[in-house]
């Protein structure tokens, strides 16, 4: 099995409590050590609460730990005011398509 540098991960429609756990899991699952930059594609999200952002920081702090980038791509219109205004548009880096 060949990996490419990238991981490419598309996040669930609600990004919740009832599914950050799931969530968390299949990211540990899914990124592998080899992977120099993982992009979670967030334009079917439509909702995220506080636990889906945990979730996110939790990922973007222990990429950069081993020197992994993480994207966010397309963000809705809905995740993408959460985002500002919990001011986390300053953490992450945020691609719009």
């Amino acid at each position: 099995m060949t990996l490419t540098p990238t991981a490419h991960l598309t996040a669930p429609a609600e990004l919740c409590a009832a599914t950050a756990r799931q969530w968390r899991d299949r990211l540990d699952h899914e990124i592998k050590a080899e992977h120099e930059e993982v992009c979670i594609d967030l334009s079917k999200t439509r909702f995220i609460d506080s636990s889906g952002l945990g979730v996110l920081l939790t990922l973007n702090k222990n990429l950069r730990s081993r020197g992994v980038s993480l994207k966010l791509l397309n963000p809705s219109t809905a995740v993408c005011q959460l985002i500002e205004l919990t001011r986390l548009h300053r953490v992450f880096e945020i691609i719009h398509d």
